[in-house]
């Protein structure tokens, strides 16, 4: 069935009023060529992608194609709950919420066996909302080191509005988990470039470590001027691991450093040249993408949404992610 999807197009949402949303399609060539399995269709140059104009582009566009789009595509259980009053979620039987206490559950016998417990959680902080979070962002961070954000978190409000507007508009032509993707950018370039070594132009904390050792565990520091001219160090770990108790990783330098003003421009041209069989066809221009945060997003959206056809990753097991929603992103290639 995902054989048969040959457009691939990618979104990277942004506020119904504002001018940030972009989008790229991508196409499978009609015809074979030699080292190219996608070509760059489309970059929507010059046009604006307000609620109309993106509703109507998407549904020309949907026969036979996947649309990714880096917004949450489900709500928080508890946002969706259709209950006439809450019994409290320590003893709520929705599946979902059950995951979300028997995972805690689990979590707080591990810390306390372990004695890491933090002051916060003793004073009975919790470790999940399931009414600001899903299950998947809570896999995406513990399992595989991935900070994705709130569906109701800080700021994301509109934007969840406005993707669950544009989800009913778009539900005659796409189905969630059919040829409706929710992807994060940042997590395909996490597992597609997997390397915590420096890119290029930054210089390591300690001039003679080699690079096997810059991809252990050990929390290296990379060094590099911000656009003031100053110097500023951060540490190859996850500063959120602190807080969750998770085993620290070395971080992708690609997902860290792709928005990064100072070396935003090289990291982006560098994944484009690395990204296996993406061509740019004629009149789309790379340097369009190189040099534009939310494009570039747009295209690694679309991406995602070809190698999710093409290697047919499968869902979860546990049935709640399928209305709780999930995130979609590629198996680690590190």
């Amino acid at each position: 069935m995902r054989a048969a999807f040959k457009t691939f197009i990618g979104v990277d949402l942004g506020g119904g009023k504002g001018k940030t949303t972009a989008l790229c399609r991508l196409r499978v060539p009609a015809q074979p060529m030699a080292g190219v399995d996608v070509v760059v269709e489309d970059q929507g140059a010059g046009s604006s992608f307000y609620d109309d104009q993106l509703i109507d582009y998407l549904l020309r566009h949907a026969d036979g194609a996947v649309l990714a789009i880096d917004a949450p595509l489900s709500l928080p259980v508890c946002v969706r709950c259709t209950l006439p009053r809450c019994p409290g979620s320590a003893v709520c039987d929705v599946p979902t919420v059950a995951w979300f206490r028997e995972r805690d559950v689990r979590r707080q016998a591990e810390e306390e066996a372990s004695g890491s417990i933090s002051d916060a959680r003793s004073r009975g902080k919790p470790r999940y909302t399931p009414y600001t979070q899903r299950a998947t962002e809570v896999l995406l961070h513990e399992e595989h080191g991935i900070t994705p954000r709130e569906t109701l978190g800080q700021g994301m409000g509109p934007l969840t509005a406005r993707m669950a507007y544009l989800r009913r508009a778009l539900a005659t032509h796409y189905r969630l988990h059919d040829n409706l993707l929710e992807v994060y950018p940042k997590a395909t370039l996490t597992q597609l470039f997997p390397d915590a070594t420096p890119p290029p132009g930054l210089s390591s904390g300690n001039p003679t470590a080699s690079a096997t050792t810059a991809r252990s565990s050990h929390r290296t520091a990379v060094r590099y001027r911000d656009s003031n001219g100053n110097e500023v160090r951060i540490d190859d770990a996850d500063d959120s691991d602190e807080a969750t108790g998770s085993p620290r990783r070395p971080r992708s330098q690609v997902a860290r450093w792709y928005k990064r003003s100072g070396h935003a421009l090289p990291i982006r041209t560098r994944v484009l040249e690395e990204l296996p069989g993406l061509r740019f066809g004629p009149g789309q221009w790379r340097e369009f993408t190189v040099q534009n945060d939310h494009q570039f997003d747009a295209l690694i959206c679309a991406y995602t949404a070809y190698l999710w056809a093409r290697e047919g990753w499968p869902m979860p097991e546990h049935p709640i992610f399928a209305e709780d929603g999930w995130i979609w992103f590629p198996p680690s290639r590190g």
